[in-house]
């Protein structure tokens, strides 16, 4: 089974290279062509797009040019690698291409040097594995079409790039910096959530930082296993060919020597006659079964090799369904976050209302205990007023009294 696919129309992944450059970094133009929803001009023009469907579909006939066995992958059967790295000199567009593309397979219908080729293979296999997927060959041509496409647009479409929304440029900056910016291929979601917390809650910004990163290294070490499983398996399917070749191998002359056993013990005995004929028969059927017990522990080792092999494809398998689970539970922890947010704005919103509320019951409840304090010292200045009032008249009815006794 192949180890990755083709990428899909519009995809432009991200490579190195030692040619000169356009002032826009390569970075920001894959990213861009990847989330050219994000930008604030328009997109790239028919022709860079026509460009770039050209140069994949090359890509595709150059890869399975290269792979004519149609194993998935290249591997240094098909391409050498140099010695040294040869330097990467700036060439003219076609001869640049070709030189991206190239292989030894394609020595012979390219127009380019034994050197050039081999530099194609140290160029592109960075991982030093001996072999190359398509997508590590798209990864090392997509660098350079990403330039050529837009060269070939214009310098405009440069300006536009610089005219780019500042949160847009901030969000991909906080992605390169995680190293997520290859990882997520639909950041719609994810940019929403980014620019809804730097505008509504910022002091939540580095807990998003510190999810995504605590992601981006699952995702990693996911893939990173992936990729060791990968190797792992490639070798072990190796060795089994090699095996099995071995075990057909050796079958092959045991069964050719016991023919050839047969038929000389069949013409020693008729010529010898029938003398020593009994002893003859023992010994060719004790090698008989001596080869059926050879032949029986390499079959059995056959089938022990075979079950090891379902079991690691078994654990690939295994392995692919979590990396899809994760990136499922990536989307929900997306959507969860989002759906937070807006519980959160709304309870702060609640929040704010009760608060008014209480700060208007608060001042009624003031003006209420006014109230009373003013009724109440007006109610003792009235009390005062009446004793006074009292004392007044029992002293004049006293004087009274007092006369008329």
């Amino acid at each position: 089974a192949e180890m990755s696919v083709w990428l899909k129309d519009g995809e432009v992944l991200e490579g190195e290279g030692s040619w000169q450059t356009s002032p826009c970094s390569l970075r920001q133009r894959s990213h861009m062509v990847g989330r050219g929803a994000n930008l604030q001009g328009p997109s790239p023009s028919s022709e860079g797009k026509r460009l770039q469907q050209d140069c994949m579909s090359k890509a595709e006939e150059l890869f399975s040019l290269c792979d004519k066995e149609a194993k998935g992958f290249i591997t240094k059967r098909d391409m050498q690698v140099p010695k040294e790295l040869v330097a990467q000199q700036v060439l003219d567009w076609l001869p640049q291409f070709l030189y991206v593309c190239g292989c030894k397979r394609l020595q012979g219908e390219l127009p380019l040097t034994p050197e050039q080729l081999e530099s194609v293979f140290e160029s592109l296999d960075r991982e030093r594995n001996g072999f190359l997927t398509p997508a590590e060959f798209h990864t090392g041509l997509g660098g350079w079409m990403c330039v050529c496409m837009w060269e070939l647009v214009g310098m405009e479409e440069c300006d536009e790039v610089r005219r780019m929304d500042p949160a847009d440029v901030r969000f991909t900056q906080l992605l390169m910096k995680l190293g997520a910016d290859k990882l997520f291929r639909h950041q719609s979601e994810l940019f929403s959530l980014w620019c809804g917390l730097q505008r509504d809650r910022p002091d939540l910004m580095s807990v998003l930082e510190h999810v995504l990163s605590h992601a981006v290294a699952l995702v990693q070490d996911y893939q990173r296993e992936r990729d060791s499983l990968e190797q792992t398996l490639r070798r072990r399917e190796d060795d089994h060919d090699k095996m099995v070749r071995s075990l057909y191998e050796d079958l092959e002359n045991q069964i050719k020597e016991e023919r050839e056993k047969q038929d000389f013990d069949k013409k020693y005995n008729g010529i010898g006659g029938g003398g020593g004929g009994d002893d003859d028969d023992d010994d060719l059927m004790k090698e008989s079964t001596r080869q059926g017990d050879k032949r029986e522990q390499l079959l059995q080792e056959l089938r022990t090799r075979e079950q090891e092999l379902e079991f690691t494809l078994t654990k690939q398998r295994e392995l692919e369904s979590k990396i899809a689970a994760l990136g499922h539970e990536q989307v929900e922890a997306c959507r969860q976050n989002q759906k937070l947010q807006c519980t959160n704005s709304e309870l702060r919103e609640q929040l704010e209302q009760s608060r008014e509320e209480l700060d208007r019951a608060l001042q009624h409840l003031r003006f209420l205990q006014d109230m009373l304090a003013l009724q109440h010292r007006r109610k003792q200045r009235d009390v005062l007023k009446v004793s006074s009032n009292m004392q007044k008249e029992r002293e004049s009815l006293n004087r009274q009294l007092e006369l008329l006794r």
